[in-house]
């Protein structure tokens, strides 16, 4: 299953004050009511009173040396001194994210062995390729900074038995054939993949499957997706069944039973082949809920000067929706040229990608107000603690820099990461890693992250929905957790 949707950011691809739902076992989400209800596995419930003790996490927060936020914890206090037998015990959603909790589960010990490439007795390397440079900028960067951020908190508490957790990160400069490359170089020295980010994750597909080591983190291109060594804390993206790919038409339906898709859609892309591929699919998903595609514009240019010959052809056409694939320069542009016209849909959008203060600031307060975003995750102005946990580890480890959608679904993989490697025991291989991953079931980073299954590798099906309002994205729909749909839509293959 590959992410093509999701750098962009995807309902479904393997992308404000109110606490998550209560967390439900996998199943159907009960006490929702109305379209904004959850279901599928994991699902936060809709309109379920929500507690500490509710979510399994206790209240005694803060363990990232400092960064002040609250620590998302197991409420059995495995922590203190965990035996064998209770690591083994440990799942999914027992796992105790906090740092220090994490270095408990496995202390130091005498038997630490080389036992694998990139293990010593007393570090454990893991590599990293990134988009860090290339024609979509500052948008890559932030998958290994979410990643720097959670080991440096980890080894701050003491490491994973004892060992210093590394990360080595090279920039592939959005290229396939430099992401070949730079995948190769760190094979021989890492363990495992770890937060990788780039719209050219598909170059080093084939030697990381040769070399069986494990890639844990956000796909964008479809190859990577769909390998037998990937594994992801976000969502997968599309699936193929019987040659056809498909993908959920989260997004769509959401708009649809909250009484706000439009009737007549327009969609706008970069000339980027992972742009316009992720465009032509929420064409199809759209048409398939009911909208009429009005205009599509695949080809427009990063370095285009403005988009007010789009805006005016959408005008004319009678589009009362626009969705866009592209980043945030280019949603800047569309946004201004929408203000400058007078254009006002009842819905535009874009993807996860637009979910950053900088959307905002780029193309000013009054141009954005309105302009919406779905997210897999729970909003960073949500009082959740795993999401809170995120933001205070970036904040103490990597100051400066911004909480973003791709660096939540990096550290969430990460931490999906920790915790294989916790259950690997002391004397972790790549092998251990591919084991436990691939029996996980339901992963949902302690209910911060829309619900995936790494076993049965059943994407993501849930997302939030924000609008601009005043200078920051508010929730719009459901009014708590997540809304899911389980309906899939054929579309374009890459």
């Amino acid at each position: 299953m590959a992410a093509v949707v999701g750098l962009l950011g995807a309902c479904g691809a393997r992308v404000p004050p109110y606490f998550p739902a209560a967390q439900v076992g996998p199943g159907n989400g009960s006490g929702g009511s109305g379209p904004g209800s959850a279901s599928g596995p994991g699902a936060q419930a809709a309109g379920t009173p929500t507690t500490l003790s509710s979510l399994g996490i206790g209240s005694n927060g803060g363990g990232t040396g400092g960064g002040g936020g609250q620590a998302a914890q197991s409420g059995s206090g495995a922590a203190s001194g965990a035996t064998p037998a209770a690591v083994a015990a440990l799942g999914p959603q027992t796992f105790n994210l906090d740092p220090a909790a994490e270095a408990a589960y496995c202390p130091a010990s005498s038997a630490n062995r080389a036992s694998d490439v990139g293990v010593t007795p007393t570090t454990i390397n893991v590599g990293n390729v990134s988009g860090l440079s290339g024609l979509l900028s500052n948008n890559f960067n932030q998958g290994p900074e979410a990643v720097t951020a959670l080991f440096a908190a980890v080894n701050n508490a003491g490491g994973i038995c004892g060992r210093k957790l590394n990360l080595s990160v090279e920039d592939d400069g959005q290229d396939a054939s430099h992401n070949a490359a730079d995948i190769q170089d760190l094979i021989p020295k890492s363990l495992a993949f770890v937060g990788s980010t780039s719209d050219a994750d598909n170059g080093g597909v084939p030697a990381m499957q040769q070399a069986g080591i494990p890639d844990l983190g956000q796909a964008i291109n479809f190859a990577r997706g769909q390998s037998p060594n990937y594994f992801t804390a976000g969502t997968f993206g599309a699936q193929t069944k019987g040659g056809q790919d498909y993908i959920y038409d989260t997004l769509a339906a959401g708009l649809k039973a909250n009484g706000k898709l439009p009737t007549k859609m327009a969609f706008l892309a970069f000339n980027i082949p992972i742009s316009s591929l992720a465009a032509r699919q929420f064409v199809k998903v759209f048409q398939q809920t009911g909208s009429q595609d009005c205009y599509e514009d695949e080809n427009v240019s990063p370095a285009s000067p403005n988009l007010t010959s789009d805006v005016l052809t959408m005008q004319q056409r009678g589009c009362d929706g626009v969705f866009t694939t592209m980043d945030v320069t280019g949603n800047d542009k569309l946004l201004d040229a929408m203000y400058n016209q007078g254009y006002h849909p009842t819905y535009a959008g874009t993807t996860l990608d637009g979910y950053t203060p900088a959307q905002i600031s780029t193309a000013g307060q009054q141009q954005a107000q309105g302009f919406q975003v779905f997210l897999n995750f729970i909003p960073f102005n949500e009082s959740q603690p795993a999401v809170n946990l995120y933001q205070s580890q970036l904040r103490t480890f990597e100051p400066g820099k911004q909480p973003s959608a791709f660096g939540i679904e990096a550290w969430a993989s990460a931490e999906m990461f920790l915790y294989a490697l916790i259950k690997s025991g002391p004397n972790p291989t790549r092998a251990s890693i591919r084991s436990i991953l691939g029996g996980l079931g339901v992963w949902d980073t302690r209910g911060a992250m829309a619900p995936s299954n790494e076993t049965t590798k059943q994407p993501g099906n849930c997302l939030v929905d924000l609008q601009v309002k005043g200078n920051d994205f508010v929730r719009v729909w459901p009014s708590s957790g997540f809304f899911c749909s389980n309906n899939l839509v054929a579309v374009p293959a890459s």
